[in-house]
């Protein structure tokens, strides 16, 4: 799937980037069902604690969280890096049939094997943001005995939930704005549009027209100010950012979009009562693309014991809350981290 003149050129940018991505960390490959993924372990392995990111998207590459965010928690913990088939520098010749949610979790637990026969792994824990949340919600459902604790960060474990509160928050916000007479020409129609999709399956002509009108309300980043900063700070401590843009055909959303198992696969509010293992939900208030009603139906469903389970709701945050409020973000991770390891 993926050229040998693109992993050259993926390489190179590795190699001439930031001192600190030459030789940091257990740097190797993951074969499974015809696919080779990347994993990178970072950080303090000493400690016996591992976290595994489950990198957003479909399609993002695991390499660019790494940030000044995700090594404040490498000063403590091991942090795992790793690219999800058909994403970022992730290798070799899978079948179209192998992109599904199913195939995803075995990937998954592939990966966290490989890193358990490499590393002495005494606690492992799962951070999941945006679609890393679907697939650490799908992962539990068939692996939590070994998990210490999950961390669902803006996750969506129910795709056509989502997608309905989604538009009510696109709708909402055009209603606040026809209301005070403010950019009319953009928000006119858009209330009766948005209701209008309520119930119906998400395809990529409403998700393209949806995401334009979420990203001027602000649903990805509360302050707007704070965009472009997250996004220079995401390509400079990332030579893998810019490379994953560039390969990624979107392949795993167009088979998301178009497979009916696939995201049937994705309707989990009804199987969240089987994990039960430590949880904490994270939100950004203002998220639009998950929306919090999304937070309080994954607290208000997981099976995990009321004092075994915790939210926050970061106030000043939309979808992107370890870069919009990285302090609190940081906290509200190492303390639970710190409670369960």
């Amino acid at each position: 799937m993926r050229t040998l003149a693109t992993v050259a050129l993926l390489l190179a940018a590795l190699l001439t980037g930031c001192g600190r991505f030459q030789t940091e960390g257990d740097f190797f490959f993951v074969r499974s069902a015809g696919a080779d993924l990347p994993v990178w372990v970072r950080g303090n392995t000493d400690s016996g604690v591992f976290m595994v990111v489950l990198a957003g998207g479909p399609g993002d590459s695991g390499m660019s969280y790494v940030s000044p965010v995700t090594e404040s928690l490498e000063e403590k913990y091991a942090v795992v890096y790793w690219d999800q088939r058909a994403a970022g520098v992730a290798q070799g010749n899978p079948t179209p049939e192998t992109i599904s949610l199913e195939q995803f979790v075995a990937d998954t637990h592939a990966v966290i094997g490989t890193l358990r026969q490499r590393h002495d792994v005494q606690k492992l824990f799962l951070l999941g943001p945006s679609w890393g949340g679907t697939l650490g919600t799908a992962y539990l459902l068939e692996h939590q005995e070994d998990v210490a604790g999950w961390i669902d960060l803006d996750g969506s474990h129910d795709w056509q939930k989502n997608w309905d509160f989604a538009l009510d928050y696109v709708k909402v916000h055009a209603e606040r704005k026809l209301a005070a007479g403010e950019e009319v020409d953009t928000w006119h129609g858009v209330p009766e549009w948005a209701e209008s999709m309520k119930g119906t399956r998400m395809s990529s002509d409403n998700l393209r027209k949806w995401q334009s009108l979420c990203i001027k309300a602000g649903g990805y980043f509360h302050d707007p100010t704070n965009s472009p900063g997250v996004g220079a700070d995401l390509l400079l401590f990332s030579p893998f950012s810019l490379g994953a843009q560039l390969t990624n055909d979107g392949i795993v959303f167009e088979k998301l979009l178009s497979d009916d198992a696939f995201y049937d696969a994705l309707r989990m509010s009804p199987k969240l009562s089987r994990i039960t293992i430590p949880s904490l939900v994270l939100w950004g208030r203002h998220d639009g693309a998950v929306p919090v009603a999304m937070a309080h139906d994954a607290y208000d469903n997981l099976g995990t014991p009321p004092e075994h389970k915790f939210l926050v709701i970061f106030e000043k945050s939309a979808h992107m809350p370890p870069f919009e409020e990285p302090e609190a973000f940081l906290t509200a991770v190492t303390q639970f981290v710190e409670k369960y390891r």
